[in-house]
């Protein structure tokens, strides 16, 4: 390391030390989150105000100025927002969430905005050096203090400072406006990238999941910074994890700015329990620390994802204090290795965390909100909950949508969840080739270098990658010797070395699982995607039972809404039909709407939209569970599945997520979260209808994550096959003392479909261990050739009682089974968790469920139950 400075001072406990400042969190009177800093002085708030214009209209007005008289039609705003949100708030356009209103906010981007605040300078900040900060604005503005300009910036994902020092008024107001120019032009899903001019979330200029909502607006912190005369410019922090004499190396690269470059002055500094003091030299301050035993960092399912408190103060000549960091680190070492059956050049897609191999149980992410500046902390905070519950231990941030945020980075680092992320560019259909022209190009890169040292000190970061499906004329994924993807690698090489780089995804091979490329070159599916829809009884089974690739970085099954989002944001007149014919349903989702596929699963007799609806989710839930399932095991040939999608910017009517806008899992989370449990114990056969076998026949599969087993405890794995009387056609059991890791077959289960007396029967799998279920699975199957049968069964009875405040009993008291009750939240406050949820009952059978959060409003349905209120 260059310039190695020796720390004179190593302290074993921070006990005998003052601690540092930092950064703390507390409320606003109206419930947003202020942020404290012993040298910050945030500006965010709901006090700002907000004024449309045409061209430099504003500038005619004076608007900007201290003293106009341009003083009518300005509205309230909101920072961190949206122009359109605070539009929506008041009442300029309708909401653009009912129906096809959004339309009705189209005219929001093409304008010029100009944001205004006022603030008096806080007091003690006489003489000191003083910047005013934003950490993101879309896209492009010019900034006044008092009426003068400190200048222009453009980019959303960078930020930029002004050096105030002097230019505040001591005592009185102070004049804050930015001037937002209108949103860029940009090429939307359908178009071609190698037109795209901007770094700009792509995704609002309409996507498959998201109409045409271009987003504006101030989206990130607003602060004042106040230092002494020397600051820090950058902050690196790495580790290196030496196994074999079970310590850390902490590694810590300081870039000082200001007088002097900080020559001489003291850097104090505390690593969890440790403290150190070293000396700046050449604006230079590096530092190694030694760390014995340290606790690691480790993702969801796989152990403690501890993180160590890193503050750090600088010392100017005087011994004062001239500026600070605090923040959170976790140690731990990230590889990616070859997968099992893959030569190098293949691809390395296999996790290794601190010397163990994880399966990588992925989803991916796009941005909470479609106007994303108005994301609150509390919807990340329940979204990512949401996640870890589900057993997922990395995101893949898509390159259509956004550089997350510091606190998304954060959430998911406390929660064990790894982050990938992609730079914003994506495919466009028509033509997926990246900008060419030197000018993009340059402004790339400089932004790339950005963006990498903001995010790099970022625990949860494991992956960068180019962008989402870019490709060549020929449709086979781009690599390095692309211009622009070759100018992003050589960034996050020259800046971030150690993290993992991938020029897009898929990364290659081929870009498609599809049986044709299964057939024509099995050995070629390197990193796929696709396909997205679900692929009928008899081809869906088929496709993942037949599957080859390393890893499965975006595939999903599409369903259609919630109940709640269908009350929220469509008239009930407009409920039907559910199909592309209907201009609502077309507008929210179109590419996704499968209503033909879903008539025709259950025999073309659907004619109500809950009947539509419960269908619907049925098939995703059913069609995602099992694609997940294939993958896990073929483990870990295929070391990584990335569902598309979690969650939505956007109340779709069908879609590919997992969860929807409101924050309301759909029955495909929780297919999933049981392919991603700890112990998992699943089935694979040829298609979930049985019509024209001889044989009905299934093989079953169990396994489990790199957990200890309790020695001398023997595992059962219990299968029932079920008629819909509850009457029991196999009864299976099997009894091993070694449990796989990841995943291995435990046994086949064969029966003739004459045996059972029901049209419709159930597979009902379990996993336990010393009397303790560990895992449980079912499968639903059909001996027609679809699931009409289902609409001909009696209406279960299912009767629902609270043993205490957070333990909900379900009891089956009919004489038939209840298929896949649900249990979900009508209310606004969507923050509720249950322990398990869309599960049969046969008759006489009971299960206690946990709940926690608002239980105001829950309600329970099933495939042949219903909807029903629970008090």
């Amino acid at each position: 390391m260059s310039n190695l400075v020796k720390i004179e001072r190593l302290y074993p406990k921070c006990a005998g030390k003052e601690l540092l400042s930092g950064i703390f969190c507390k409320r606003n009177v109206d419930g947003t989150r202020k942020r404290v800093n012993m040298n910050r002085n945030y500006l965010n708030g709901n006090d700002w105000k907000i004024k449309e214009f045409i061209g430099m209209d504003w500038v005619w007005r004076d608007s900007v100025m201290p003293e106009t008289k341009d003083l009518r039609w300005w509205y309230p705003a909101k920072v961190p927002g949206s122009v359109l949100y605070d539009m929506w708030q008041a009442g300029k356009v309708p909401d653009p969430f009912f129906e096809l209103n959004s339309k009705l906010s189209e005219w929001v981007p093409a304008r010029t905005w100009v944001y205004r605040k006022e603030f008096e300078t806080p007091k003690g900040w006489d003489g000191e050096h003083v910047e005013l900060c934003f950490e993101g604005i879309d896209y492009e503005a010019e900034i006044f203090v008092n009426g003068s300009s400190l200048g222009c910036h453009r980019g959303m994902y960078t930020s930029c400072r002004f050096d105030v020092t002097g230019k505040l008024v001591k005592a009185g107001k102070n004049l804050l406006a930015v001037v937002l120019q209108p949103a860029p032009f940009e090429q939307p899903q359908v178009g071609k990238t190698s037109l795209v001019h901007t770094h700009k979330s792509r995704m609002t200029y309409w996507w498959d999941f998201c109409p045409r909502m271009i987003h504006q607006g101030i989206w990130q912190d607003v602060y004042l910074e106040c230092t002494g005369e020397i600051r820090f410019d950058n902050v690196y922090i790495y580790a290196d994890f030496i196994e074999k004499e079970r310590t850390a190396e902490v590694h810590m690269e300081l870039q000082i700015k200001g007088k002097g470059s900080g020559e001489g002055c003291l850097l104090e500094g505390c690593f969890g329990e440790y403290s150190f003091e070293t000396r700046i030299e050449e604006g230079r301050g590096d530092v190694v620390l030694r760390i014995p035993s340290p606790k690691l960092w480790w993702t969801n399912g796989a152990g403690e994802p501890f993180q160590y408190e890193v503050r750090l103060r600088l010392l100017d000549q005087k011994g004062q204090i001239s500026d600070s960091r605090n923040f959170l680190y976790g140690i731990r070492d990230i590889r990616f290795l070859q997968n099992d059956g893959c030569r190098k050049a293949e691809g390395q897609f296999t996790l290794c965390l601190n010397g163990r191999r994880i399966y990588i149980k992925g989803y991916n992410w796009v941005p909470a909100d479609v106007m994303y500046g108005t994301v609150q902390e509390e919807k990340l905070r329940h979204l990512i909950r949401l996640a870890k519950e589900a057993g997922v231990n990395m995101f893949r941030v898509w390159g259509g949508g956004l550089i997350e945020t510091d606190l998304f980075y954060e959430l998911c680092a406390q929660s064990g969840i790894l982050v990938w992320q992609e730079f914003i560019q994506s495919s466009s259909g028509i033509e997926n080739k990246t900008p060419e022209d030197e000018e993009h190009g340059a402004m790339m890169e400089k932004e790339a270098e950005i963006i990498i040292k903001a995010k790099r000190n970022h625990t949860a970061l494991a992956v960068w990658c180019g962008g989402n499906e870019l490709q060549d004329g020929e449709g086979m994924p781009l690599d390095g010797k692309d211009a622009l993807l070759a100018r992003l690698e050589k960034q996050v090489r020259k800046w971030d070395s150690r993290r993992k780089w991938l020029p897009t995804s898929p990364s290659g091979g081929l870009f498609l699982n599809s049986m044709d490329n299964i057939r024509r070159a099995p050995e070629k599916l390197f990193d796929v995607h696709g396909p997205w829809e679900h692929q009928g009884l008899e081809k869906h089974c088929l496709l993942y039972n037949s599957g080859t690739s390393f890893m499965a970085s975006e595939f999903g099954v599409e369903g259609m809404a919630n109940e709640s989002v269908l009350n929220r944001c469509v008239a009930r007149e407009h409920w039907l039909p559910a199909n592309k014919d209907n201009e609502i349903y077309f507008h929210r989702g179109a590419w996704w709407n499968n209503e033909p596929l879903v008539q025709e699963t259950m025999g073309g007799r659907l004619t109500k939209v809950e009947q539509i609806r419960k269908a619907s989710q049925f098939m995703q839930y059913e069609g995602l569970k099992y694609a997940v399932e294939s993958n896990i095991r073929r483990a870990m040939k295929n070391s990584a599945s990335f569902p598309w999608q979690f969650n939505e910017p956007y109340p779709n009517l069908f879609c590919t997520s997992a969860v929807d806008y409101y924050g309301c899992p759909k029955p495909a989370y929780y297919g999933v979260r049981k392919a991603y449990g700890v112990y998992r114990v699943t089935a694979a056969f040829a298609s979930p209808s049985v019509a024209g076998e001889e044989k009905f026949r299934t093989e079953i599969f169990a396994g489990r994550d790199s957990v200890n087993l309790r020695k001398d405890e023997m595992l059962c794995i219990r299968a029932l096959l079920l008629d819909m009387q509850g009457n029991a056609v196999i009864k299976e059991e099997a009894y091993i003392s070694d449990m796989p890791e990841i995943s291995g077959k435990v046994m086949d289960l064969t029966c003739h479909p004459a045996e059972i007396r029901t049209p419709i029967f159930l597979l009902r799998l379990s996993l336990s261990a010393g009397g303790e279920c560990l895992a449980e699975n079912e499968y639903l199957f059909t001996k027609e050739k679809n699931f009409a049968p289902v609409l001909d069964m009696k209406e279960a009875k299912v009767s629902f009682s609270w043993r205490n405040e957070r333990e909900l009993v379900m009891e089956n008291t009919g004489d038939t089974a209840a298929l896949f009750v649900y249990l979900k939240h009508e209310g606004d406050d969507t923050r509720l968790y249950f322990s398990e949820n869309y599960i049969s009952l046969m008759p006489g059978e009971n299960r206690s469920i946990g709940c926690e959060g608002n239980l105001n409003g829950i309600s329970a349905e099933a495939l042949n139950m219903m909807t029903r209120a629970l008090e």
